[in-house]
C-alpha cells in the first residue's frame, strides 16, 4: 500500500493491494512469466492512513516494538542510541515512566528500520550490550493494549 502510494500515487485499500503484496511470496514460481494483478479498492478513509502505514511497516518487518528496561541513571538512553541502534534505525515511539527507588524503568520503544535485514543486528546489539528487553509480538494481547 505504501509503495503504491509513495512511488505511483495510487491509493488502494488493504484488500485491493493483496494481489501485488503476494508477488514476493511467489517470486520463484512466477519468474520469467507474465503476471497480471488487479488492483482495486480506492474506497479508503484518509483517517486510516496512519494505521495502514503502521501495519504495512510491521508486515514488511520494518517496524518493531519493545519493552526495554533502562537503567535509571544519566546517559542510559544515549548509550542505547549510540551503541545499539544502527545508523539508519529510527526511534518512532518512546514512552518512559521514571520509577523511584528502582534500578530500572520500563519504556515502550518503537523502532523503524530501513531494511528488514537490520532486525538481526538490532537484536544482536541488544544482547551484546546486555539490554533488558522484551520484543512485542503483534499477535500478543499486550501489543494490542500498548500499541
Amino acid at each position: 500500500i505504501l509503495k503504491l502510494y509513495n512511488e505511483d500515487a495510487i491509493v488502494v485499500e488493504p484488500a485491493g493491494a493483496l494481489s501485488i503484496a503476494v508477488l514476493d511470496d511467489y517470486a520463484e514460481v512466477i519468474k520469467d512469466k507474465t503476471i497480471v494483478c488487479i488492483v482495486s479498492g480506492s474506497n479508503n478513509d484518509i483517517d486510516r492512513m496512519q494505521e495502514i502505514k503502521e501495519r504495512s511497516l510491521q508486515y514488511e518487518g520494518l517496524k518493531h516494538y519493545f519493552l526495554i528496561r533502562f537503567a535509571q541513571r544519566p546517559g542510559a538512553l544515549k548509550e542505547f542510541v549510540n551503541h545499539v541502534l544502527g545508523p539508519t534505525d529510527d526511534i518512532t515511539r518512546f514512552e518512559y515512566m521514571q520509577k523511584h527507588n528502582k534500578e530500572s524503568g520500563p519504556a515502550l520503544v518503537g523502532i523503524e528500520l530501513l531494511d528488514n535485514k537490520d532486525y538481526a543486528t538490532l537484536i544482536e546489539n541488544m544482547k551484546r550490550f546486555n539490554i533488558n528487553y522484551t520484543a512485542l509480538d503483534k499477535n500478543d494481547n499486550v501489543f494490542g493494549y500498548l500499541v
